[in-house]
């Protein structure tokens, strides 16, 4: 079986998926589509050596910023992770991730013809940059979030990808691949949203900014921060937004994320919900622990 650990930023889905590998003895497959990039740690919220307790990671700071990661190659990563960790008798745990990346690894979702079609090219000759990417939006919404405007190459990737998957190699998405379990984490909206913008300062003070500026520094295209909080420091760093507007806007877009992700997993997946109480969080993890071992 699969443990897959989802809820907002903040919210405990760390601590609960450390507790959860310690009683399992088993591994953790990070879900997360930019915590697969060295040197985006605070944004990112990525696990530290010190949190990790121990217990192994997979999909933790392989590739460069500037490369390309899809959810074709995200699914490639993972089922292989997967095979690995079962074979040693073990129960993967899943913990984050966007809704479509998580599903596409369970279910039978087929990538193999996911090229970018190169009549798209000429049909979108004479869109701009933004208007192409508003097509994006229309057929992907999930994968528009993943992908700056500028970046017209992964846009029309991600077009060519959308309409191929309406055709027949995805007619068997809704088979799972697996026997998972999907717990959730959440709490009142009110509290939430004061946790998400509490989180986003803890962010700021453990330098997110000078973290941004590092990777400018290092070359890192601002097209290439497409993750929160990196694209709007960037923009601030351009000096294109102010600071507090770009505080804001990160807030912002993680209140409409974690909004976004309720949403899908509550129509795509059978969640088990756990009310999160940060102080008794223990009897979050005794819930989890319950909701694994029932049959």
């Amino acid at each position: 079986m699969i443990i897959v650990i989802v809820g907002p930023t903040g919210i405990g889905k760390t601590k609960l998926s450390i507790a959860l590998a310690k009683k399992y003895n088993t591994e953790i497959i990070s879900g997360d589509s930019v915590q697969v990039y060295k040197g985006l740690d605070i944004g990112s919220a990525k696990i530290t050596e010190k949190e990790k307790a121990g217990i192994k990671h997979h999909l933790l700071d392989i590739l460069e910023p500037h490369e390309d990661f899809s959810v074709a190659v995200f699914q490639k990563l993972v089922r292989e992770k997967i095979a690995e960790i079962n074979a040693k008798g073990l129960m993967p745990i899943i913990v984050g991730g966007t809704g479509f990346y998580i599903k596409s690894v369970l279910y039978d979702y087929n990538f193999d013809n996911a090229n970018r079609n190169p009549k798209l090219e000429t049909m979108y000759k004479d869109f701009s940059n933004e208007e192409l990417h508003k097509v994006l939006i229309e057929k992907d919404y999930e994968s528009s979030l993943k992908i700056h405007p500028n970046n017209r190459k992964r846009v029309l990737q991600a077009i060519s990808r959308s309409e191929q998957n309406k055709m027949s190699e995805n007619k068997n998405k809704d088979v799972p691949l697996y026997d998972f379990k999907v717990i959730g984490l959440t709490m009142e909206r009110e509290k939430l949203y004061k946790l998400i913008n509490k989180r986003v300062d803890k962010m700021l003070s453990q330098g997110l900014l000078n973290e941004v500026k590092t990777l400018l520094y290092q070359g890192v295209r601002p097209i290439d921060l497409e993750g929160i909080g990196y694209k709007e420091i960037a923009k601030y760093l351009a000096g294109e937004w102010e600071y507090d507007y770009a505080v804001d806007k990160i807030k912002q877009h993680s209140r409409n994320l974690a909004k976004r992700q309720y949403t899908f997993f509550n129509n795509q997946f059978d969640v088990n919900w756990l009310q999160v109480n940060p102080r008794y969080f223990n009897k979050t993890i005794e819930e989890a622990i319950e909701i694994i071992e029932k049959d």
